[in-house]
C-alpha cells in the first residue's frame, strides 16, 4: 500500500470514528433527528473537506519521498552522481541534505576504488616489469656461462660484474617495497634526533663527489648562516636528499650546474635541489610522487630507478609533518624541494 494511500485511509477512519461518536452523543442527548441528520451531513462535508486538504497537502512529501525512491534505485545500480532536492517542510530538507552528503560521500569511495583498482592493476604491471627484467638479464648471463659461450677471463668478469649490478638492483627494489610495506602499516620507527642541517648535507654529498666529476656536474651549495639544529630521524632525511640529489644528477647535462639550497622560511627549513635538465611535464609532475611512476615511460635503467625514491621519500617527509614537491618547466630544469618543522608536533 502506498503511503499517500495509508495517510487518506487514516484520515477516513478518524472521521468514522467522530462521526460514530457523535451519533452516540446526540442519541444519548435526545436530540431531533433533524438535528442530528443535519449534523451528520457537517460531519461528512468536513471529513470529505479534510481527506481533500490531505491529499493536496501530502503532495510535496509524496513528491520527495519518489525522488529518493527514485534516485536511491539508480545507486543501488551503481550510478552515485545523484541528488534530490531539498525543498519543502523541514524534515524533507533534512532528508534530503543527509541524502546528498551520503550519495556525494559514495560517489567520492566509489572514484577512489575506481582509482584504486587502475592503480593497482599499474602497480602490478609496474613491479612485475621491474623484477622480471633484472631475472632475465641475470638468467641470460648465467646461462652464456654454462654453456661455455664465454671464452675470455675479461669477458668473464664482465659477465660476472653486470650479474653482481643485476643482483643489487633487484636487492634495491625488493629492499624498496619492503620499506613502503612498512610504511604502509605503520611499522617504521620514528626516533628524531638533534641534527645540524649543515653536518647532514656534508655527509649527503661525500656520497656523490666521485659522481659528479664522472658526469662533469658542478655543485652550487648555497646555506644561510642562521640555520638552526633540527628534530629528525637523520638516515630518513639523509635518504631523501640523496635521492633528490640522484634524480638531479641522472637529468643534467654534462657542464651544467645543480643548485643546493637550505634556508630557513618562517618556522620551516626548506631543503631545495635545482638541476638544469629538460624539466618535467605539468601531467607527470602531479604522479612523480606515485609509486612506480616515471616521467620515462620506457622505464630505461639508465635514466632512472624503480619509480619507488620519491614515493619513499613523500612517505619520510610525512613522518616528520613536513612537506615535498616539484618546480618544474620544460626545457628550464627542475627544482625538488622539501620542508620540515623546526619543532615536531608534542616537542
Amino acid at each position: 500500500m502506498k503511503i499517500r494511500t495509508l495517510l487518506i485511509l487514516a484520515n477516513f477512519l478518524s472521521t468514522l470514528l467522530i462521526l460514530m461518536f457523535l451519533l452516540i452523543s446526540f442519541v444519548r442527548m435526545s436530540i431531533p433527528n433533524e438535528s442530528i441528520l443535519i449534523l451528520t451531513i457537517i460531519t461528512f462535508a468536513a471529513g470529505s473537506i479534510s481527506a481533500l486538504a490531505h491529499f493536496f497537502l501530502t503532495g510535496p512529501l509524496m513528491k520527495a519521498v519518489n525522488q529518493v525512491k527514485s534516485e536511491s534505485k539508480k545507486m543501488s545500480e551503481g550510478q552515485f552522481a545523484v541528488r534530490v532536492s531539498e525543498k519543502g517542510p523541514a524534515e524533507i530538507k533534512e532528508l534530503g541534505s543527509h541524502f546528498n552528503e551520503m550519495a556525494k560521500k559514495l560517489d567520492h569511495m566509489f572514484q577512489e576504488v575506481k582509482k584504486s583498482e587502475a592503480y593497482k592493476t599499474e602497480l602490478i604491471a609496474n613491479v612485475s616489469h621491474d623484477l622480471r627484467t633484472p631475472i632475465a638479464s641475470i638468467l641470460s648471463y648465467v646461462e652464456a656461462l654454462q654453456d661455455g659461450v664465454v671464452k675470455s677471463e675479461q669477458e668473464r668478469k664482465d659477465y660476472l660484474e653486470t650479474i653482481k649490478k643485476e643482483s643489487n638492483r633487484l636487492s634495491k627494489l625488493i629492499q624498496e617495497l619492503f620499506e613502503l610495506s612498512q610504511l604502509d602499516s605503520n611499522q617504521t620507527p620514528f626516533r628524531p634526533e638533534t641534527v645540524h642541517a649543515d653536518q647532514l648535507v656534508l655527509d649527503v654529498l661525500q656520497q656523490f663527489e666521485l659522481i659528479f666529476k664522472e658526469k662533469q656536474v658542478q655543485l652550487e651549495v648555497r646555506m644561510h648562516d642562521d640555520i638552526p639544529a633540527i628534530q629528525i630521524v637523520r638516515d630518513q632525511i639523509m635518504r631523501v636528499l640523496s635521492n633528490l640529489i640522484q634524480n638531479s644528477v641522472a637529468h643534467s647535462p654534462v657542464n651544467s650546474v645543480i643548485l643546493l639550497q637550505v634556508k630557513k622560511v618562517d618556522q620551516s627549513l626548506v631543503f631545495s635541489v635545482k638541476d638544469e635538465g629538460q624539466g618535467i611535464k605539468l601531467s607527470d609532475q602531479k604522479r612523480i610522487f606515485e609509486r612506480f611512476y616515471r616521467a620515462e615511460k620506457s622505464r630505461n635503467k639508465a635514466l632512472g630507478g624503480s619509480g619507488l625514491g620519491l614515493a619513499i621519500a613523500k612517505e619520510f617527509i610525512a613522518l616528520h609533518h613536513g612537506q615535498i614537491g616539484v618546480r618544474s618547466e620544460e626545457g628550464k630544469g627542475s627544482e625538488f624541494w622539501f620542508s620540515l618543522p623546526l619543532k615536531q608536533k608534542g616537542e
